[in-house]
């Protein structure tokens, strides 16, 4: 596997559930949850994440796929209830995403920081800024 498609068979060989907490800017504290699911043999990864607090409940609701762009990089192609449809984040280094797609300058930040760990951020801009860190979650393999 190339260097810089590593990321999905890590990704798949740590298929499952796992819960974390994290904070966000907009939403404060959060819990998380995640599930990585291998899919296609190993050719694709999908990633079900929510966020959730006790003062709004669902924060945040997402599915994603990870697979190997015509390019050879990897893309993150991302729903959630933030943005306008799928979204496609490209492989901008071995742990983050970019998407220039829409009204917001947004990053994804994927890492396997540790064996059954996954810690999960996004950045974005409203401005002409560069994007910064919005939102993160730790999270570790369940049960």
């Amino acid at each position: 596997m190339r260097a810089g498609t590593d990321l999905l068979g890590r990704l798949a060989a740590a298929s499952g559930t796992y819960r974390g907490r994290g904070d966000g800017t907009e939403i404060g504290p959060f819990v998380a949850r995640m599930v990585v699911t291998t899919a296609l043999s190993g050719r694709a990864v999908t990633i079900d994440y929510e966020a959730t607090n006790d003062r709004n409940g669902l924060e945040h609701l997402e599915h994603t796929v990870l697979v190997v762009g015509p390019d050879g990089r990897l893309e993150l192609h991302v729903a959630c209830l933030e943005l306008p449809g799928v979204v496609r984040f490209t492989q901008s280094s071995p742990d983050q995403f970019t998407a220039y797609e829409g009204p917001l300058v947004a990053r994804i930040q994927l890492t396997l920081p540790r064996p059954e760990t996954i810690s999960y951020g996004w950045w974005w801009s409203r401005d002409e800024a560069p994007p910064r860190e919005q939102s993160r979650a730790d999270l570790r393999r369940a049960g």
